[in-house]
C-alpha cells in the first residue's frame, strides 16, 4: 500500500484528504527572506571592500540556516496530510519519524470553525474538534484549505455517526408493535 491507505482499518474508506494551506509556509519564508536581506545588508555595511571577513561567513551561515529551515518546513508541509474517513479524522505528519494522530468521529461532540480576515482572503480556516472528558490526538486543525467544504464533510459524517441524530428503526415503529419494521397487512 502507498500513501495514507496503509493507516486505514478494514472496510474504512477515505472521504476527503487535504494538505494544509500553503499560507502555513508564509512565516518561515519571510524569516528566510529577512535573514538573506539582513545578511546582505550587514555584510555590505560592515565589510564593504573585503569579502573574506569572518563577519561575512557568520552572516552567510545564518542566512543558510534560515533557508534550510524553510526548506525543511516545506518538506514537512508536503508530506503531512489530514485525512477524513467514514470513521475518523487522522493527521499523518513527520519526516524522520512518522506520527499518525487520530480521533474517531463517534467521539466528536463539538466543533468550532474559525476563519480570520486573512484566512478569508487567502482561502483557509481553522477547525477545533472537541470531545468530552479527555484530550484527543487531533484537537485543532489549522490552515485548512477550502474550510467550508471540509467543515460540511466532517459535520455530515459526525451527524451520521451520532445516535441522537440518526433515525433508528425503533423511532419509526411503535414500541408495542410486535411486527417490528415489517409492513402491516390489514385484512
Amino acid at each position: 500500500m502507498s500513501g495514507e491507505a496503509r493507516y486505514l482499518a478494514v472496510d474504512e474508506r477515505i472521504v476527503c484528504q487535504v494538505r494544509r494551506h500553503p499560507a502555513v509556509l508564509f512565516r518561515p519564508f519571510m524569516e528566510a527572506f529577512g535573514a538573506i536581506v539582513a545578511a546582505a545588508f550587514l555584510g555590505t555595511l560592515l565589510t564593504p571592500s573585503d569579502g573574506s571577513d569572518v563577519i561575512d561567513t557568520i552572516l552567510g551561515a545564518i542566512a543558510i540556516f534560515f533557508m534550510a529551515r524553510f526548506a525543511w518546513r516545506g518538506w514537512e508541509w508536503n508530506v503531512a496530510h489530514i485525512v477524513v474517513t467514514d470513521r475518523r479524522i487522522f493527521e499523518v505528519s513527520g519526516l524522520i519519524s512518522r506520527r499518525v494522530a487520530s480521533m474517531p468521529l463517534t467521539k466528536v461532540t463539538d466543533m468550532t470553525y474559525h476563519r480570520s480576515l486573512l484566512g478569508r482572503l487567502l482561502g483557509y480556516g481553522d477547525l477545533r474538534v472537541e470531545s468530552p472528558g479527555q484530550k484527543q490526538a487531533v484537537e485543532k486543525i489549522a490552515f485548512l484549505p477550502k474550510p467550508d467544504d471540509f467543515y460540511r464533510t466532517v459535520t455530515s459524517l459526525v451527524m451520521a455517526k451520532s445516535p441522537t441524530h440518526r433515525e433508528t428503526v425503533a423511532d419509526r415503529v411503535d414500541s408495542d408493535d410486535p411486527t417490528g419494521p415489517l409492513p402491516r397487512v390489514i385484512v
